[in-house]
């Protein structure tokens, strides 16, 4: 029959009839026509050997050429419009029938399948109660998992583009959530066409991703995921992961549970033999989900994230630097999630780190961003544990790159904690310091300068730790030649801290020493005066004078006697610290009146030629201030007379010597007292000494 009917052009009459057919009972025989002649031989079902298609069974052959023939007399939308919910299961079982043979026959026949609507063909058939219509169900998963194994010019974005349109996951979803109950090999083919349509969106265009990102979907999904199978499983976790990727989704997701339904597939499938594949998507998955969301690192940290991820860190080489990065996240997190990584020891772990080359630079930056938080109780924390220890052998030992971002969250962290700061002044860091401040890359010496004004800043020695570890001369020349001007402004900066710290230094060690000898001259000071004050051969006008202050004006005033302006006896200061290098208690020596104003006095002027020695005719207003030597230099050069008067009072407290002595212009010396022959021939002796005087002695 089906020669007689192709011979006879007998196709074309059937599907005009069909067109327009409404007699319930004639169109599944016509159907049954149709596929008698197009359709290929099935075995028990539909779907590869899924549903069972008794009407099907009497088809002999496939002719492809036939079927071809048939799409190109559009014969698609005649027979495709019978799969629709109006009309009766067994009418629409023979339209399914000739459906799944167009999108398995040849690549033609699917795209001309496709151009005809087909797609809202599959979709309704997944809309169908499972129970009720299993056989639709199954033909449309399996005919919408054949629509993306088409290798033809459309893409698979354009597919997914028009199944998303209506909203075919939500359909798929329900499909595998029944799925999972059954057993058998087309229970596990299903469940693998489902699982890899999902996949397959996951990969499209972001605009399909955010449409296929409803919760509803996610939540069914993630709630199946512990039932499948573990491939199945893998796959369904590389769909989460890649919406993930994109930030549109992930309130979507995290309002479907997926941090809590993560988390407890990982804690559970930790012992299984595919651990690691499965960790490796939900690690990813959860670090995407945690980036930047303190809210989602809190709800994960609750969800006991951190005590799995340290313990993949310390067993699974591989998942470590997965799971790295969302521990040293978690410091960036808010109170709730600190407070779980107290409780776990978080701040220890990150101190670990740091002797990793790979993660110190990380790790480091964690701790400063915990330290910004909470800073008192992580400071106390850094003093009190192996830290210091740590982040020195870290600075000394880290290469290449490692060393160059290490500094910037160093300097940092040192600029917010001074104590820390100052546990890091040590000989073998300003020695690398030192070693590294000839580095090509400007940002280098200037963050390197940055630690040391730091730790600088933070003791008390300040700019003088330079001077003590020998960084001076290398910072003095980066701040006379350095290209950058920022490196430039900071050395100089800390070559003038140091600079002022060393004269501040000298200033104090100058200031300490000067006031040990105040301390000391006032103590002889005390003991000259007293000695001098109870000698009872000192005249008592020069006792009186010498309990009274000697400043200036007092000076002064004397010489305005001693020059003829009041009628006492002229009275000058021997010397201006006194005889016998005793400070505080000027002695004097009496004047001739004779010698007042006369300038061929007998007495030689050495003014002129010796420090101190003041003419008697001249008006001199501030007192010369000699020390003791020159006091003792200028008593042996004196006239005899004026020696003998000098040595006798200024120097004999003893003497015997009175007020009323005089200095004669012949240069004798007048008085009560007798002069003893001794005294005679050593002023004979010292004046011809002197060279006479011009006027002689006896």
């Amino acid at each position: 029959m089906k020669n007689v009917i192709i011979s006879a052009h007998g196709m074309l009459p059937v599907l005009e009839i069909l067109e327009t057919c409404s007699r319930r009972d004639v169109i599944p025989r016509l159907l049954k026509v149709v596929n008698a002649v197009s359709l290929s031989p099935s075995p028990k079902s539909l779907a590869s050997s899924e549903p069972r298609t008794e009407p099907l069974s009497q088809i002999i052959f496939n002719d492809v050429e036939i079927q071809e023939n048939l799409c190109f007399v559009g014969g698609i939308p005649i027979i495709s419009k019978f799969a629709s919910k109006r009309y009766s299961s067994e009418i629409r079982l023979e339209a399914a029938a000739f459906v799944r043979q167009m999108y398995q026959t040849s690549t033609l026949t699917l795209q001309m399948f496709i151009s005809c609507g087909g797609l809202n063909v599959l979709v309704e058939f997944l809309e169908e109660d499972y129970d009720a219509e299993r056989d639709l169900v199954l033909i449309g998963v399996i005919g919408v998992w054949s629509v993306f194994e088409l290798q033809g010019p459309t893409p698979k974005n354009d597919f997914c583009r028009i199944f998303s349109r209506n909203s075919v996951l939500y359909p798929l979803s329900l499909v595998l959530n029944r799925v999972l109950d059954e057993e058998g090999e087309l229970a596990e083919l299903c469940q693998g066409r489902i699982v890899n349509i999902f996949y397959l969106f996951s990969q499209a265009e972001n605009h399909v991703k955010e449409m296929v990102a409803d919760r509803m979907v996610l939540k069914r999904v993630l709630k199946d995921l512990k039932r499948m199978s573990p491939p199945h499983q893998i796959t369904m976790l590389k769909f989460i992961k890649n919406l993930s990727m994109l930030s549109t989704t992930l309130d979507s997701l995290q309002n479907s549970n997926a941090i809590e339904v993560l988390t407890d597939l990982l804690s559970s499938s930790m012992k299984e033999t595919h651990f690691r594949e499965i960790s490796n998507q939900v690690l990813n998955t959860m670090y995407n989900l945690c980036r930047l969301s303190k809210v989602r690192q809190e709800d994960a940290a609750l969800n006991g994230i951190i005590p799995l991820l340290q313990r993949i860190v310390k067993t699974e080489r591989p998942l470590k630097e997965f799971a790295l990065p969302i521990l040293c996240d978690m410091a960036h997190s808010g109170k709730v999630g600190r407070k779980i990584l107290w409780q776990n020891h978080g701040l220890q772990f990150y101190i670990s780190l740091l002797a990793d080359p790979y993660w110190q630079v990380t790790a480091l930056d964690a701790i400063f961003i915990w330290l910004q938080e909470e800073t008192a109780k992580v400071e106390e924390h850094l003093l009190d544990g192996t830290f210091t220890e740590a982040i020195v052998k870290c600075f000394i030992t880290s290469k290449a790159n490692a060393f160059e971002n290490l500094l910037d969250p160093l300097q940092k962290l040192l600029r917010l904690s001074p104590p820390v700061a100052l546990s890091l002044a040590r000989p073998d860091l300003f020695a690398r310091i030192l070693q590294k401040l000839d580095h090509n890359k400007a940002v280098v010496r200037l963050n390197l300068l940055r630690i040391v004004r730091s730790i600088c800043d933070s003791g008390d020695e300040q700019g003088a730790l330079i001077i003590t570890h020998g960084l001076l001369d290398s910072i003095k020349r980066l701040a006379e030649s350095d290209t950058a001007v920022l490196v430039r402004n900071m050395a100089g900066e800390l070559v003038r801290s140091s600079l002022e710290k060393e004269r501040a230094n000298q200033s104090n060690a100058v200031a300490i020493i000067g006031s040990r000898r105040r301390v000391t001259r006032r103590a002889s000071a005390s003991t000259t005066t007293t000695s001098i004050n109870s000698s009872g051969s000192v005249p008592m006008n020069l006792q009186t004078r010498s309990s009274q202050s000697t400043t200036y004006f007092d000076l002064r005033g004397e010489r305005e006697k001693m020059n003829g302006i009041s009628s006492s006896p002229a009275l000058r200061p021997a010397t201006s610290h006194g005889s016998g290098g005793n400070s505080g208690t000027p002695n004097f020596r009496p004047l001739s009146r004779d010698s007042v104003g006369n300038t061929t006095s007998g007495i030689p002027n050495g003014s002129s030629d010796r420090p101190g020695w003041t003419h008697p005719g001249k008006h001199q207003h501030r007192l010369t201030r000699v020390s003791v030597g020159a006091r003792l230099l200028r008593t042996s050069t004196a006239p005899p007379g004026v020696q003998q008067v000098v040595e006798e009072v200024g120097l004999n407290g003893n003497s015997s010597v009175g007020g009323s002595a005089r200095v004669s212009m012949s240069g004798s010396v007048g008085g009560s007292g007798n002069t003893t022959p001794v005294a005679e021939r050593r002023r004979r002796r010292l004046w011809a000494a002197d060279g006479g005087g011009g006027g002689g002695g006896r």
